[in-house]
């Protein structure tokens, strides 16, 4: 994974503490606007870092299931004054000021704990961030590798669905569904070979690390993690940071 940006040299760690200081504040945080900023700050780091354009289409998913998560809970929220209802004099689908503001804050804040992770996969190779949980977390290899892995195939995932959608059109296949059931139905024939293609990957996986003896006695490791000047600076921003950010939301 190429990339000459700070942020491709920080260690794995490193940007772990980041976006477990991200995740500390958005939970400290209960209002849209410093909500709004944190996320701001993430998307500021991933410019700097010139990895944008990769994780945009991680962005575009997180925002949709934001967006799905915001409309399931709006109408659930019955305190506060009305601003509106779906179908006026029937109370259906009644939309509050409480429940719009609360709903918002859960949205921002979704999508900025989020927000860090497709940065951390763009900006970390598989082999260093196992190196680091092994090194530095003292976390066992099994466990480092499977969650690793499972980071891993999602970025792996998209790309087959990519090539779902592409195929299922070169077939005439129309996924432009303008109501939710035409689009429900429009999801089936992209989720099955999904799906198979899915297990069939993880097969194959289990195969590959069988044949290469995998957890059959002591591992060594040719790499070794550690910790640059930058690193120990931004883990400090980022704690340093956090406090204030804390203590101003309290």
């Amino acid at each position: 994974m190429p990339g000459k940006s700070f942020l491709h040299r920080l260690n794995p760690i490193t940007k772990i503490v980041w976006s477990l200081a991200v995740i500390t504040v958005a939970f400290a945080f209960r209002e849209p606007l410093p909500l709004l900023a944190l996320w701001a700050s993430v998307l500021a780091v991933a410019l700097a870092g010139r990895v944008f354009k990769e994780i945009l289409p991680a962005l575009r998913g997180l925002l949709v299931f934001a967006a799905i998560f915001f409309l399931f809970q709006v109408f659930l929220i019955n305190e506060g004054r009305t601003l509106f209802t779906l179908i006026p004099g029937t109370g259906f689908g009644r939309i509050t000021d409480v429940g719009l503001t609360a709903c918002t804050v859960l949205a921002l804040r979704m999508l900025a704990m989020t927000s860090t992770i497709p940065v951390i996969l763009t900006t970390t190779p598989s082999r260093d961030m196992i190196v680091a949980f092994i090194d530095k977390l003292k976390v066992p290899y099994v466990y480092a590798l499977m969650l690793v892995t499972s980071l891993r195939f999602i970025p792996t995932l998209q790309e087959e669905l990519n090539l779902v959608i592409q195929a299922q059109r070169a077939r005439a296949y129309d996924l432009e569904g303008r109501h939710l059931g035409r689009y429900l139905m429009a999801i089936v024939p992209l989720a099955v070979p999904l799906l198979l293609s899915s297990v069939q990957r993880a097969r194959i996986m289990a195969i590959a690390m069988e044949t290469r003896g995998f957890n059959a006695g002591p591992r060594t490791s040719f790499r070794t993690s550690t910790f640059q000047p930058l690193d120990y600076g931004a883990i400090a921003a980022c704690l340093v940071l956090g406090a204030i950010l804390l203590a101003v939301s309290l």
